[in-house]
């Protein structure tokens, strides 16, 4: 987001200087008016006052990101020194002239700039939805709210791990089998290009008429060569058109639908699908936030289109009366088992403890499948690797092997 330096006057007509990064001039002025500033001059720095880095950064596209690693570090240490009795504002800006991120450090001045002018942590966390989920600003405003800012952030902390772990674990799964595709691709391709040319000297030179399998290698051998181009061409462009779709909502709503019914992977989405919304409605009921607020939450946390309907749909049978036991098993996304947990945690009154349970349950199962899927996969990826490689080179030699018999 881009960096704006500002000219406001108070009620007494004093005029205030300062910088501060908004998302354009319009939400600046908005801030500006809501602190009781009335804004005189805005700007954007020169280029002489422009940090190069930072620039590159925000021009490249990499400006409006932060590691999840960051996030989860600033957290844990914001945790210990609110706990050890460290006022909010003293804390932020040690961690800005710390901090070696561009946009988490220019968010920790803007976000420090805010509270000295009255605003709350959630209230400059809320202004980068992209960087804290809202489950963090919720526990956060929940925190500020009853004053246990520190067990709330303590909170935040053990959520966030757990959802980055998970979200590890899942990435990992999916970028194997990917990974063992494009380098199968990429061998092939060589093998077409370089290593099936040289054995085509070889076997033309011997004379005799070519097996069929052998003459088919030597002709996509030659199709490929002449298109190689073309066809480059054609992948690069199509991958980049592939990219364009699944960044849509309608080619998300199509790929996660088609992966969730995939015979391993589906599984694998609707556990760690179960597991992040337990844990979520765990962590924000057990911190005091209402049930239909939660599920707002939940809704906008979740990863997968199939979890984002079904929670929109439990949030209207609740606000009609009925019970989260009953709403989740109307929805046949969620297991019959974490249903009937929910329906425990209900009636004895500990609804919050049952969902960090079921939580930590499906959290486990994803591991066991994932460890089952690396188990599965890697065979079979080797075998067809293995296959197709040692197919073509048969293919090669069958010419050779004929010969030598014929001469014996």
């Amino acid at each position: 987001m881009p960096e704006y330096f500002y000219v406001a006057s108070d009620r007494a007509g004093k005029k205030i200087e300062g910088k501060m990064v908004a998302v354009n001039e319009g939400e600046l002025r908005m801030f500006l008016r809501g602190q009781n500033l009335r804004p005189v001059k805005i700007t954007r720095p020169s280029m002489s006052q422009i940090d190069i880095g930072a620039f590159i950064l925000e021009f490249t596209g990499q400006g409006d990101k932060v590691p999840p690693e960051t996030i989860m570090n600033f957290i844990k240490q914001l945790h210990v020194m609110i706990n050890s009795g460290v006022p909010v504002i003293q804390a932020i800006d040690l961690f800005h002239d710390q901090e070696s991120n561009p946009m988490m450090k220019k968010i920790l001045s803007t976000s420090k700039e805010k509270i000295k002018s009255g605003s709350f942590l959630w209230e400059a966390f809320s202004a980068y939805p992209k960087i804290f989920e809202k489950v963090f600003v919720s526990l956060i405003r929940a925190g500020e709210g009853s004053g246990t800012l520190d067990v709330m952030l303590m909170r935040c902390g053990k959520y966030m791990e757990n959802s980055y772990k998970m979200k590890k674990l899942i990435k990992s799964s999916m970028m194997y089998p990917i990974i063992v595709l494009v380098i199968s691709f990429l061998v092939v391709t060589l093998m077409l290009v370089i290593v099936i040319p040289k054995f085509e000297e070889m076997i033309k030179g011997s004379g005799g008429e070519l097996p069929a399998i052998t003459q088919f290698v030597l002709d996509l051998s030659h199709w490929v060569t002449g298109n190689f181009f073309l066809l480059a061409a054609i992948f690069a462009i199509g991958g980049y058109i592939g990219k364009l779709y699944i960044s849509s909502a309608e080619g998300r709503v199509v790929l996660q639908r088609a992966m969730l019914r995939l015979p391993l992977f589906g599984e694998l989405i609707q556990k760690s699908g179960v597991a992040r919304f337990s844990r979520t409605m765990s962590t924000l009921l057990s911190s005091g936030v209402p049930m239909v607020d939660s599920l707002d939450i939940c809704k906008n946390a979740s990863d997968h289109v199939a979890f984002e309907d079904a929670i929109s749909e439990m949030k209207k049978e609740i606000e009609l009366g009925s019970t989260v036991a009953t709403a989740m098993f109307r929805q046949k996304i969620f297991p019959k088992m974490a249903t009937q947990m929910v329906s425990v945690g209900e009636n004895t009154g500990s609804l919050d403890k049952m969902l960090e349970k079921i939580a930590e349950f499906y959290e486990e199962e994803v591991q066991n499948v994932v460890q089952g899927m690396m188990k599965l996969i890697e065979p079979i990826m080797l075998v067809f690797l293995g296959g197709i490689v040692g197919g073509l080179l048969i293919a090669m030699y069958l010419p050779i092997f004929q010969m030598a018999g014929s001469q014996g």
